[in-house]
């Protein structure tokens, strides 16, 4: 159980960040966008992990 949380923890964390990148350099390649939009959906699908796991 706390390896999941914690793969779950490092996978939103990971999503996260390509959510940041994406947004912070949308301007220069609007590829990126697309890499925010997915990260920001890994991003929700991993903190909706979290919180089930603990729930439980």
């Amino acid at each position: 159980m706390i390896k999941n949380i914690l793969l779950n923890i490092t996978g939103s964390l990971v999503c996260f960040i390509l959510f940041c990148i994406g947004m912070l350099y949308a301007e220069q390649e609007p590829l990126l966008i697309l890499v925010g939009n997915v990260g920001l959906s890994g991003f929700s699908y991993f903190v909706s992990r979290i919180v089930t796991s603990i729930h439980k």
